[in-house]
């Protein structure tokens, strides 16, 4: 079994989903192909849930747009629409609008949760209809009848046990079978959608090749492969031929985009190797995530978190920050669900670093203000390099305004003022 991942990218338009079916009718069988919603489908659902669950009439006008976005996918698709198509994506639109025009829960994860996966579900049928339409047989899979998690919603954990018995019943090893499934999303005991974190179609795939014992899975980007800087950014960047397991944990939880950070580690269990290719020009080599030792010379690796909020928190009674006051942070940072970027602390002050845009900072503060004194800064940046050198330690600290530093033997960490 191969498995193969997607990205919304990849399946944007028309255009690009004619393009991975080329690249999908060049592999042998049995081929498993993990899907992610089309282009910035999510982004729309989430505006989406964010008005369905603040009662705004504006939900129905977002799902007006997002009805339109993929029939006009789906239009330039097909010269002539088939039936089979138009009923099944009708019947997804249905559920969807029923959804949304009851009213919400009062449980924002919970609602997320059962609207952010119509992405998936929707561009897999479209896919996966488009490839029988021109001969490629295949087995549309809803991921949600093999993957079991807990309710944890928005950010899941899988029940591997139950997982890999009905994965191994709904992708069975037939060796000329191409499966089409969805990224992302999972069921929860009671019968509920759950997500298993933003971009975590990544890791959906890396649960499927290691439920299954996949030979190996391939990542399919729009760029050459794992480079050391994001392109966005810098002008000058390097492709890496070869990234040890090890290596790439540390880069995914640093935040380099590539990879969802939870994706190596079902892969690294069982020794599967993971391929990042191009899916603008599939012969090129890639990158290769496997066993091993890190290839020398080291380049340094650099990681750009843009839009980042500092909190700065001191005691409002003059006294130091103890155990006990870490404990009661990252307590209200736990309930709030908050994912921390950077943190730092000293005898008097404790501060951390989070994306600016996250649900709940508010209230997070305000609840930290009862308490402590606390200095925000927004509109920052956070640089994270991996095996630096004097070099590039010279360049941040010559073209940024660093407000805080931290290095270790081969990690360093700038949080700067956003040029």
């Amino acid at each position: 079994m191969i498995i193969y991942k997607f990205g919304g990218a990849s399946v944007k338009d028309a255009a690009a989903i004619k393009n991975i079916c080329q690249i999908i009718g060049k592999v042998k069988r049995p081929l498993t192909v993990v899907i992610s919603a089309i282009g910035t489908t999510t982004n729309l659902l989430e505006e989406l849930v964010d008005a369905y669950f603040s009662g705004n009439d504006k939900a129905l006008e977002l799902f007006d747009l997002l009805k339109k976005n993929h029939t006009s996918v789906i239009d330039d698709l097909f010269e002539e629409v088939p039936a089979k198509v138009s009923s099944e994506i009708n019947a997804l639109f249905i559920e969807l609008k029923t959804k949304i025009s009851k009213p919400s829960s009062d449980q924002f994860n919970f609602e997320y949760d059962q609207v952010i996966g119509f992405g998936e579900l929707l561009s897999t049928t479209i896919v996966a209809t488009y490839l029988n339409h021109i001969g490629q047989n295949n087995k549309w899979i809803d991921v949600r009848t093999c993957l079991d998690s807990d309710d944890n919603y928005v950010d899941a954990n899988i029940l591997w046990d139950s997982s890999k018995e009905k994965a191994n019943a709904v992708f069975p090893d037939n060796p000329t079978a191409l499966y089409i499934t969805q990224g992302f999303i999972a069921r929860d005991p009671n019968g509920f959608t759950t997500s298993l974190g933003r971009e975590g179609s990544d890791y959906t795939a890396a649960i499927l090749a290691h439920l299954l014992g996949a030979d190996k899975m391939i990542i399919w980007k729009d760029v050459l492969g794992i480079l050391n800087a994001d392109p966005d950014y810098f002008e000058e960047t390097t492709k890496l031929d070869l990234i040890p397991y090890h290596e790439a944990i540390e880069l995914s939880y640093y935040g380099a985009r590539v990879i969802h950070p939870k994706t190596i580690k079902p892969l690294q269990a069982k020794k599967i190797p993971l391929w990042v290719k191009s899916f603008i020009d599939p012969s090129q080599k890639g990158t290769l995530i496997t066993k091993g030792d890190q290839p020398q010379p080291l380049l340094p690796n650099y990681i750009v978190k843009k839009r980042q909020l500092l909190v700065t928190l001191k005691p409002l009674n003059f006294s130091f920050i103890g155990e006990k006051d870490l404990v009661f942070i990252f307590t209200l940072v736990t309930k709030y669900r908050i994912k921390l970027n950077f943190t730092q602390n000293t005898a008097v002050s404790f501060a951390f670093c989070a994306n600016s845009s996250a649900r709940n900072m508010q209230d997070l503060v305000a609840e930290l203000e009862e308490k402590y004194e606390v200095e925000l800064s927004d509109d920052l940046e956070l640089i994270t390099v991996r095996h630096y050198t004097p070099a590039t330690i010279e360049e941040i600290q010559n073209k940024h305004h660093v407000l805080v530093e931290q290095k270790n033997s081969n990690t360093a960490i700038y949080l700067t003022v956003a040029n």
